[in-house]
């Protein structure tokens, strides 16, 4: 087995292992921004890990420059999109979990 298909199972495995992560965070998470923030950041790392094999695999000539290309797009809308549902639900006064609630009115 060559050091390339190596080098792109390691990266692709850890980017599936992101994946998971975030899908297992969103549904243990309690509160809404919680979940947010565990999807936003292990979906970005993921894709990172995911590009990197695939660019890997692939190589520098067209194929590995449109990989390039779809990651840079999502790279840059991924935040931007979580940001702005972020945004939303805080102007719409979304609650956080009462845990966090209890906790706030112990603190004063």
């Amino acid at each position: 087995m060559e050091i390339r298909n190596i080098l792109t199972v390691i990266f692709m495995t850890a980017g599936f292992i992101s994946f998971a992560a975030s899908a297992i965070g969103v549904f243990r998470m309690k509160d809404f921004y919680c979940r947010l923030h565990a999807a936003g950041v292990c979906e970005s790392a993921g894709l990172v890990l995911c590009s990197i094999g695939l660019l890997i695999y692939e190589g520098f000539n067209i194929t590995g420059i449109k990989i390039f290309m779809v990651f840079l797009a999502v790279f840059i809308a991924s935040p931007i999109g979580t940001h702005i549902i972020a945004r939303v639900a805080y102007k719409r006064h979304l609650q956080v979990s009462a845990e966090k609630e209890l906790r706030k009115e112990e603190r004063k």
